[in-house]
């Protein structure tokens, strides 16, 4: 059972055999028999279609097993306990970025295995995040230094996050150190910047990811509210839901990717593990 830093414990998770989605928590298993498991609900909006008796995984459509006398039976070869870790992946321009950010990301999430990648510049247009097991959660580290291109036609990371928001289901962040946060330490970024990027810097998708709470600022450190973002943001990544659509974003990230591509398997591409 996967524990978060503040020692809260959080149930097994069920996901789907193909993709990865998690389509249940084990604290709502009733039983296991023969080549089902039975389960009292099911995870985020999965168990919201009543009008249909089968249950299909809400990213690939799998067919999951069925629903009746206010239970789900799921079959056992197309629905499995999940990691009890959380794979983080987190890139940047500099690898001094990445070591500054990664000791934050594993203390928010103990049960976490922490990846890196440096990212080249000759990459980055058309950048897509190929690696045999996708990553639970993807976090970008620019360093404030001037000004900031961040996303859209002359960002740095435009690519790598729409990449990351497909393949992780949209479980995303964006950090941007050396940024005082003005508005007090309750703030999780600086929203006059932020603003000031997405309106007058022709980078609204930085402003649209901010709005969902997916970019913080910091100095040197976080503060505690944005530690407790990252939690969060960390628990959601956990049990991964099928992304939904986010008003602002690229069309071209919401665009499903092709079920080959979702399939799951066990190492990392060019990444190290910290």
């Amino acid at each position: 059972m996967s524990m978060t830093s503040d020692g809260k414990a959080l149930p097994n998770k069920f996901v789907c055999s193909i993709c990865g989605i998690c389509v249940a928590k084990g604290d709502n298993l009733q039983k296991t028999e023969d080549d089902v498991h039975i389960f009292s609900r099911l995870h985020g909006s999965i168990d919201a279609d009543q009008g249909s008796k089968t249950v299909s995984c809400p990213c690939c459509d799998l067919a999951l097993g069925s629903r009746g006398n206010n239970v789900f039976l799921l079959r056992k070869d197309r629905v499995v306990r999940g990691p009890e870790r959380l794979d983080i992946l987190v890139c940047s321009l500099k690898e001094k970025e990445i070591k500054d950010v990664a000791p934050v990301l594993q203390e928010a999430f103990p049960q976490s295995n922490v990846i890196s990648r440096v990212l080249q510049k000759a990459e980055l247009r058309g950048f897509e995040l190929k690696s045999a097991r996708v990553p639970d959660f993807v976090v970008v580290v620019h360093k404030n230094e001037g000004r900031a291109l961040l996303t859209d036609r002359n960002g740095f990371y435009h690519d790598v996050l729409g990449s990351a928001w497909q393949q992780t289901q949209g479980n995303v962040l964006v950090v941007l150190t050396r940024t005082e946060t003005r508005g007090g330490a309750a703030e999780l970024f600086d929203a006059q910047l932020l603003q000031s990027l997405a309106n007058q810097g022709d980078q609204p998708t930085i402003g649209t990811l901010s709005a969902c709470g997916r970019v913080l600022t910091w100095e040197n450190s976080p503060s505690r509210p944005q530690i407790q973002q990252l939690q969060r943001l960390s628990e959601k990544a956990y049990f991964r839901e099928a992304s939904s659509v986010v008003q602002g974003l690229p069309a071209s990230w919401a665009k499903p990717l092709p079920k080959s591509s979702a399939a799951s398997n066990s190492n990392y591409f060019g990444c190290n593990l910290l």
